[in-house]
């Protein structure tokens, strides 16, 4: 997710597990990396996004183990 906010900022979210092509798709403006285990989503926010890419995950019962600004 690229913002035109010049108070975005580059984030970075852990789940546990591999998330599905098909889960995937409802993250399609954030980067996924499927690890073993383990999916990192980013992308680059503010923080209204951030909030709901997190309240996204929460809908569909994801957990995050982690969230971190990456910058």
């Amino acid at each position: 997710m690229e913002s035109d906010n010049p108070r975005a900022r580059r984030f970075r979210i852990v789940v546990r597990g591999r998330l599905s092509q098909r889960l995937g798709s409802a993250f399609d403006d954030v980067t996924l990396e499927r690890r073993s285990g383990q999916t990192v989503l980013s992308g680059a926010t503010g923080q209204a996004e951030l909030d709901s890419v997190l309240a996204r995950l929460t809908d569909l019962g994801i957990e995050p183990l982690s969230v971190e600004d990456d910058d």
